[in-house]
């Protein structure tokens, strides 16, 4: 007689029991890992287009600047990132996309769950041919719905440089 091998529903059920446990344990931990990739996503794609801006105006010697935008037209007059933000040469140095100037990139929006705020302040980032980015520090917060305790950082200094920090007590999400 030949022999048959396989789970009996005992096995099967407590198989699943287990296996229910833990996903209920790791969904909760998923859910803030998921977010925390989000937010570290987006602010890395908005930190690329700040360096790429001050590396092309060091190379080139033109002014770019760096201002968030819905359309892609035109720069928002907002300090809204998170809705999408262009790149561009600003050849009569007036911080605004006229015919004359050049769109070097445009970003899409980001994702959904995430909002990015500057100060209203100084919305737009101009970089010179030195590279800095004359005016005062700027501070672009990244959150979610889970609040400040979560936010991260992106700052621009003067001299151009680019930084990620983590959020603190002073910075404020919109969402």
């Amino acid at each position: 007689m030949k022999k048959v091998s396989g789970f009996s529903l005992v096995e099967l059920m407590v198989t699943l029991s287990v296996m229910a446990i833990l996903l209920g344990y790791g969904l909760p931990n998923f859910s803030g890992f998921m977010l925390n990739n989000y937010l570290d996503t987006e602010r890395s794609r908005l930190s690329t287009s700040m360096t790429f801006a001050r590396s092309y105006a060091i190379n080139s010697q033109k002014y770019t600047v760096v201002c968030p935008s819905i359309s892609g037209e035109s720069c928002d007059a907002d300090s809204n990132w998170h809705n999408g933000w262009i790149v561009f040469i600003d050849e009569n140095r007036n911080r605004e996309l006229d015919a004359t100037d050049e769109i070097l990139r445009f970003e899409n929006p980001m994702k959904t769950q995430i909002s990015a705020t500057s100060s209203v302040y100084r919305s737009k980032i101009r970089y010179d041919g030195t590279g800095f980015s004359p005016g005062t520090n700027v501070t672009i917060t990244f959150c979610d719905d889970r609040g400040i305790d979560y936010a991260k950082n992106l700052i621009i200094n003067n001299s151009g440089r680019v930084r990620q920090s983590d959020a603190n007590s002073g910075n404020v999400c919109t969402r």
